[in-house]
């Protein structure tokens, strides 16, 4: 056999041999291409929001301020002294001391001064000779003058007697449940905390009416949320769920998850749901209020006056108030990239250069060295190869469906417009572009067969 055809041969052989490792290794941006649209042409609906903007909501606008006078209502307990009455003493001797009562609750009730007195149902007290009397919505004052006009109009007492005594022993307290998100944070090698173990943690809390608040019911179950927890209370006042309408209103609010609905028209580039439709993207962290469930933003844009109304942090006896965790907050990678999932920053912005630094991908770096794509022979990229430049972000849409944006990372370090945010649900893939992959085959062709056949010639 010639010379020419052994030639021949080799050439034929090295051309199959080359062709087997194209696909073997996985030429992914050659034989298996991803689309998407360039990120300099996505809608701003898209881009999400920034949150290191956000401002803090003042904590003051969670507290309800303490009243000039207090008001009695069901539960209070009233001190009443009535000279001869209460306690009954015979008119001809010494009158008994009255009984001075201390708070030793911790309170900041004064000495009261009287024997305990409950406030009843519908504000009802009894008192000895009178029947029932009712002291609701008045105040201290109000309803001593009241008892007093009671015994003088039945002539019990007469104008000239000492007028009766009358204080607030007890504040009425209201027993508000408080759910929050625990978590047993840890570290990882990227230096975000994450949460490795996470369980929701109940507290009972009996707080005075005046002190029946978000701000004190937070307070005294470990203050504001922690970076695990959302920047929102959301509170369910089961007080107003009547009994048989029960098992209605938790199917409505099972059914709608208490948030704005998804879209039902349609989604991002069909018939009536364009992205200018604020059902389907406009952004809201203000509060969604009805009759059952409220729910209070602890940050909002900049410019932005939360409407805060009194009754909206005011709780009632039986008020459910809970701080959800943050447990959808999660970018995910893949391709080049090592596979994972990773914690969102809470009140800053995470960009998509900081988030290949978070997944361990440097950014002159060879990431496929690493990730669980591999493909290209990005081994070699060490020896004078391109590193993958090329990302797809898929975003989720609130019908469901996925958006797919198309980064140029080398233009995203020279372009902060291009380097846009990551948002919750996103999902990374690093590939590399079909040029850059194609280089570092040749490289890697190179070193595998030309320098073979260097050395056979």
């Amino acid at each position: 056999m010639s010379k020419s055809l052994i030639k021949t041969a080799d050439v034929i052989g090295s051309l199959i041999t080359l062709t087997l490792v194209i696909v073997s290794t996985g030429c992914t941006a050659v034989l298996t291409p991803m689309t998407g649209t360039p990120v300099t042409r996505v809608p701003d609906e898209l881009l999400g929001i920034r949150r290191s903007e956000y401002v803090p909501v003042p904590v003051v606008m969670l507290a309800r301020p303490r009243p000039e006078e207090y008001i009695i209502d069901d539960g209070d307990i009233l001190a009443v002294y009535i000279r001869g009455i209460l306690p009954y003493s015979d008119p001809g001797s010494v009158p008994p001391a009255p009984p001075v009562n201390f708070n030793n609750g911790g309170g900041t009730l004064p000495p009261s001064i009287g024997f305990p007195i409950p406030v009843q149902d519908k504000g009802i007290v009894n008192l000895p000779l009178l029947a029932p009397v009712s002291v609701k919505g008045l105040t201290v004052e109000q309803a001593r003058d009241k008892i007093v006009d009671q015994y003088r109009s039945k002539e019990i007492i007469r104008t000239t007697d000492e007028a009766p005594i009358v204080s607030i022993m007890k504040e009425r307290e209201h027993n508000i449940l408080v759910l929050r998100a625990q978590a047993n944070g840890g570290s990882d090698r990227t230096g975000i905390t994450g949460r490795n173990d996470q369980a929701s943690t109940g507290f009972s809390i009996d707080l005075p009416f005046y002190k029946s608040d978000v701000l004190n019911a937070l307070t005294a179950t470990g203050g504001l949320p922690g970076v695990n927890e959302k920047n929102e209370v959301t509170i369910f006042r089961t007080s107003k769920i009547p009994y048989d309408r029960r098992n209605e209103v938790i199917a409505q609010l099972m059914a709608s998850g208490g948030r704005c609905q998804p879209c039902v028209t349609g989604c991002f580039g069909e018939t009536n749901a364009g992205i200018g439709s604020s059902s389907c993207f406009a952004y809201t962290e203000g509060m969604v209020e009805d009759e059952i469930v409220t729910r209070i933003p602890l940050r909002m844009p900049p410019g932005q006056t939360p409407v805060i109304q009194p009754s909206d942090i005011e709780l009632e006896d039986g008020d459910i108030v809970m701080v959800e965790s943050r447990e959808t907050e999660f970018f995910y990678t893949g391709g080049l990239l090592r596979g994972g999932q990773y914690l969102l920053p809470r009140d800053y912005d995470l960009d998509v250069l900081g988030a290949l630094a978070i997944a361990g991908s440097g950014l002159t770096s060879q990431s496929g060295q690493s990730g669980g794509g591999g493909g290209g022979m990005g081994g070699l990229s060490g020896l004078g190869g391109p590193s993958p430049s090329l990302l797809y972000i898929i975003r989720k849409l609130p019908c469901g469906r996925t958006y797919n944006i198309m980064v140029d990372i080398q233009q995203a370090m020279n372009d902060s417009s291009q380097n846009i945010l990551v948002q919750p649900g996103d999902t990374l893939i690093l590939r590399y572009k079909p040029h850059e992959e194609l280089t570092n085959f040749g490289i890697g062709t190179f070193f595998t067969f030309g320098i073979r056949e260097l050395f056979r010639d």
